[in-house]
């Protein structure tokens, strides 16, 4: 196994453990990103590839945790030693959060718990006081999970993807209690 720069100790949820990512982790990030699934509700180079996965895993990743920028990524495993499930990420400029899981991780309750274990580091270690979510219309996996999470609906806004418009679905899990401005989650079904 070769760590790379990244958090020093795992972070322990109730199914999965968050990690740095590894230089094996890169086919599983090829895997994860070149699917339809995600070039359509992810920011990801579309195709994409095996060089944007070592960029991404050798450059951006470790880049983030050196404080060259302002995410911090983690990988999602079900185990210390277990294969990359997905990745969860802290944007600190924004207190918001983005995740994505491998197909083959999907489905197992696997990223609810990774949103609420990372969630709760950043209120309890670093006393975040609230994390902002968002995702593209039509991801109703993404919009499940932060509702699972906790995470209270706030609406939609109009922004671009590609330069295509896109409406965007926000939510935000704050600590403490429920934000202004809540609102019903759409049907999710």
């Amino acid at each position: 196994m070769t760590a790379l720069a990244g958090p020093m100790l795992p972070i322990m949820g109730g199914k999965v453990v968050l990690t740095a990512l590894r230089e094996e982790d890169v086919d599983r990030v090829v895997e994860a990103c070149s699917t339809e699934q995600a070039e359509r509700f992810l920011e990801v180079p579309v195709p994409y590839g095996r060089t944007d996965a070592e960029e991404f895993v050798r450059g951006f990743v470790p880049a983030g945790w050196r404080g060259e920028h302002d995410e911090r990524v983690w990988a999602i495993r079900e185990s210390l030693r277990g294969p990359l499930a997905g990745v969860i990420g802290l944007r600190t400029d924004e207190g918001e959060v983005g995740f994505w899981l491998h197909p083959s991780a999907q489905g197992k309750g696997l990223m609810a718990d990774a949103l609420r274990t990372l969630v709760g580091h950043a209120e309890g270690c670093l006393t975040w006081p609230e994390v902002i979510w968002s995702c593209f219309d039509g991801n109703l996996g993404s919009m499940r999970v932060a509702k699972a999470a906790g995470f209270t609906y706030l609406g939609t806004r109009e922004g671009t993807q590609r330069g295509e418009p896109v409406t965007q679905h926000f939510a935000v899990r704050v600590a403490g209690g429920a934000p202004a401005g809540a609102r019903p989650w759409p049907r999710l079904d």
